[in-house]
């Protein structure tokens, strides 16, 4: 199924809604750009990473530091409970809900954290506070970092990620993405430069081309003044007519 893309001009300001949430940032992986979404505090829940009885386990799929969603269906695939709660939300009318990986919430935290609905985390209660406040210190991410241990995130301005034992029980904030378009970064190269496009192997007249650069550069600032197309096409000029 082919993914459906949002062009950039189309993103909103950092916490404004998109998409089922709110915009968190921008993230790139599998070689291209992700629009990241935060579900809000609504949508929160305190889980264990890994919930189920026995040794721990090793989801091999569940290494990616980008790519949230395929991270959480490698844990669901292992059995893990509350990876299939989050996969089978929908919120707002919207699917695709997943738990973040590392890097993910590393940008929520960056980001989000700045502005005043969502400000540093809030009482476990959820009473009072910013009405997106991340309620609890940490966070689970979907990234496991060892058999029976994942990446986790203490959503404060001032800490660092760690790890812990994935039989804590941490938040978890349901995010999604959308797929950003690329078309609107992708060009010829030849538009990039004039220069590609322009032959000045004819130059020849030294004086007719110092008499063109002089109208373009302050000698004394060494600053550039006008368009690069304009000059090229002066010295195209001259190249052309054998100077």
């Amino acid at each position: 199924m082919k993914r459906r893309a949002i062009s950039p001009a189309a993103l909103p300001a950092v916490g404004q809604p998109l998409g089922g949430g709110f915009f968190a940032g921008r993230i790139y992986f599998d070689g291209a750009e992700h629009a990241l979404i935060d579900s809000g505090r609504e949508f929160e829940v305190a889980a264990q990473w890994w919930e189920q009885p026995g040794p721990r386990v090793t989801v091999r799929g569940a290494a990616s530091f980008y790519d949230g969603m395929a991270n959480t269906q490698a844990m669901a695939e292992a059995g893990s409970a509350v990876a299939r709660k989050v996969l089978a939300m929908t919120i707002r009318g919207q699917r695709g809900w997943h738990l973040p990986s590392i890097e993910q919430l590393q940008i929520m935290k960056a980001n989000l954290l700045q502005l005043p609905d969502w400000d540093r985390y809030w009482a476990a209660d959820r009473a009072g506070g910013p009405a997106q406040a991340f309620t609890r210190a940490e966070y689970w991410s979907s990234t496991q970092n060892a058999a029976g241990s994942s990446w986790c995130l203490h959503m404060l301005p001032w800490c660092v990620p760690t790890t812990n034992w994935a039989t804590k029980c941490k938040g978890i904030r349901p995010v999604r993405t959308l797929l950003i378009s690329q078309g609107a970064f992708v060009h010829a190269p030849s538009t990039d430069s004039p220069l590609v496009e322009a032959d000045l192997r004819g130059l020849a007249n030294q004086q007719a081309v110092a008499t063109v650069l002089e109208r373009f550069v302050n000698e004394d600032a060494g600053k550039f003044y006008g368009r690069t197309e304009a000059l090229v096409a002066e010295l195209a000029a001259l190249a052309g007519g054998g100077v």
